[in-house]
């Protein structure tokens, strides 16, 4: 496979990614994250945008996790070919998997162009941090209209993965994408954290992964035995984000006495999602249909 160039260049700090990745004419760096490289490229054959994610876990990042580089590397193929497997609205898909000639795993899927973050700022609420924040990265609810529409489309993707299995782990507002800049429809992704019955579930005991302020109770004290009520929890969470434009911490108050148009009838869903016994959070799909029963006053 013709690369163009290699796989990166160091210059300092600065990794150059290839020209080409198979096809793929690569654009521009999106974003950086612990195991993977996002690009924005061009694909010539469709004409289209595309996302090329390509596996990358430094020697410094591997020291810190409970894993090594084998066991990511395996999680990161285990979730390109999840992806491509599902054909569902709210999930995003993955169209190819390919692989450097050093054998590191690349995925592509179709461009995207922001996630949830674009619309409720970073979950940032120290006030000194806040000073260093662009305004349009500050923290802010959306519409109770937008967040319950969000949390549907949200719920219906999950519960398509839960019916296969899969528990995602890692529900928060980066990992949601959105297919427009303005009330654009959300498909879930980065799969990197999950579970999927035997294969996929080689958390060690006492580890927790994913992101601790949408992590539920059970998951924080042990990823291996998390359900997916453990994603439901992340949803409920999820849903004051929206709301409120804050997370619930501590003993928080009902969406319904802080935001207007709300009916209390939100506030037991986010009860029931964030119920401390796993056992008494209902299934995504039921989530989904009690989003449309009267949640919001007329």
């Amino acid at each position: 496979m013709d690369t163009g160039l290699p796989w990166f260049t160091k210059a300092g700090p600065v990794l150059s990614a290839p020209a080409r990745l198979g096809i793929y004419e690569i654009r521009e760096l999106v974003v950086s994250s612990s195991f993977s490289r996002l690009y924005r490229a061009r694909d010539p054959a469709l004409d289209r945008w595309v996302a090329v994610k390509v596996f990358d876990l430094s020697p410094e990042k591997e020291a810190s996790l409970p894993y090594d580089r084998r066991e990511w590397q395996r999680r990161f193929v285990a979730e390109a070919r999840i992806l491509a497997a599902l054909d569902h609205p709210h999930v995003v898909r993955v169209d190819a998997l390919g692989y450097l000639p050093d054998g590191t795993p690349y995925m592509v899927m179709p461009w995207h162009v922001a996630n949830l973050r674009r619309e409720i700022g970073r979950d940032v609420f120290d006030p000194e941090r806040q000073r260093n924040l662009p305004p349009g990265q500050l923290p802010r609810a959306v519409a109770p209209e937008r967040a319950v529409e969000i949390l549907r489309q949200t719920c219906l993707g999950l519960a398509a993965l839960h019916r296969r299995g899969i528990v995602h782990r890692d529900v928060k507002p980066s990992n949601l994408l959105l297919t427009e800049r303005h009330d654009g429809m959300i498909r879930l992704c980065d799969l990197g954290m999950a579970k999927q019955g035997a294969d996929m579930s080689r958390s060690r005991a006492g580890v927790w992964i994913g992101t601790l302020d949408y992590l539920a109770p059970e998951q924080r004290e042990n990823a291996a035995a998390a359900t997916d009520r453990a994603d439901i929890y992340a949803v409920g969470v999820l849903a004051y984000r929206l709301l409120t434009g804050r997370l619930p911490v501590g003993a928080f108050a009902p969406v319904s006495t802080l935001v207007e148009g709300v009916d209390v009838a939100l506030d037991h869903w986010v009860a029931d999602a964030m119920a401390p016994d796993p056992v008494l959070r209902p299934p995504a799909i039921r989530m989904a249909a009690r989003l449309v029963q009267g949640v919001l006053k007329t």
